[in-house]
């Protein structure tokens, strides 16, 4: 059997390759917490950037076939493209009232409005 001083000696010698096995690691991850901040801190340059070729004409869609990936962090303001352009199809209210006066007169129907109204008006039964 061994004794406690050989039993000791084995325990420290185990402990010394564990640390010898961790100081590669320990170096890795400082090197690799520094690139991680230097990442972080293009993030919001990069959205800039990205936004201002969108604004040149840039597609979303061209910037990351091309191989630029969307930024994780857009630059605050007026918000992207998409919800502008929905805005913008979205088809205004038109009046009915038809009389001869009415600035409605002029405007011609959608979506086949002036027929339901003739066959409404005209009494036509199916």
């Amino acid at each position: 059997m061994a004794s406690a001083h050989e039993i000791r000696q084995r325990m420290k010698d185990i402990q010394e390759a564990r640390e010898a096995a961790f100081e590669p690691l320990a170096e890795i991850l400082e090197q690799r917490q520094e690139l991680q901040r230097q990442l972080a801190a293009l993030d919001e340059p990069y959205g800039q950037a990205f936004a201002t070729a969108e604004a040149a004409g840039w597609t979303t869609d061209e910037l990351t076939a091309i191989g630029a990936e969307e930024p994780v962090k857009r630059p605050k303001g007026r918000p992207r493209g998409k919800r502008a352009a929905a805005k913008r199809t979205t088809p205004e209210t038109v009046s009915m009232d038809s009389s001869p006066g009415s600035p409605a007169a002029a405007v011609p129907t959608q979506n086949g409005a002036g027929e339901a109204e003739a066959m409404v008006a005209g009494g036509v039964s199916g």
